[in-house]
């Protein structure tokens, strides 16, 4: 059975209950320096999303509880939901969507030299019609504005 990590907890009880987390947390580049704090305090703090602190815990062999993507700052902005939500043929609030534009050149057939799976050119449409209303950059390596680029 997984460690489970409480994110309402402080950091010193669950240090205190799972002794590796110390290490991990430092593995991870991730100083503790006030054990009073929770993980979504510590991730605020250092500027870090708490999502890639969960998934980087989870990838530890932690089973986290208590963390909901929704309540991240700025994730009501984040185009995944209707991107994910686009493979299956539906908008965010599950009206359907058009049928894929399949008459355009895929992306990945110029990269694997055939024509990729049903999936991912129904990923490729959802990545154009993003782009296309804006939701998604046309050329996701030049900087947007008011945006850090990583």
């Amino acid at each position: 059975m997984a460690d489970v990590l409480d994110l309402a907890k402080p950091l010193s009880e669950l240090m205190d209950t799972h002794p590796g987390l110390g290490h991990d947390l430092e593995e991870l580049g991730i100083a503790v320096d006030d054990p009073k704090e929770t993980l979504p305090e510590l991730a605020r703090r250092l500027d870090v999303g708490l999502s890639i602190i969960a998934m980087a815990l989870e990838a530890s062999g932690y089973t986290v509880e208590g963390y909901n993507p929704a309540d991240e700052p700025g994730s009501e902005d984040s185009p995944l939901p209707d991107l994910v939500a686009a493979l299956f043929g539906v908008d965010r609030d599950g009206n359907p969507l058009p049928d894929p534009d399949f008459t355009q050149e895929s992306l990945c057939a110029t990269e694997l030299g055939h024509e990729p799976a049903p999936l991912v050119l129904h990923m490729e449409d959802a990545i154009r019609r993003a782009q296309e209303d804006g939701t998604l950059p046309k050329d996701p390596t030049k900087k947007q504005d008011g945006q850090k680029q990583s």
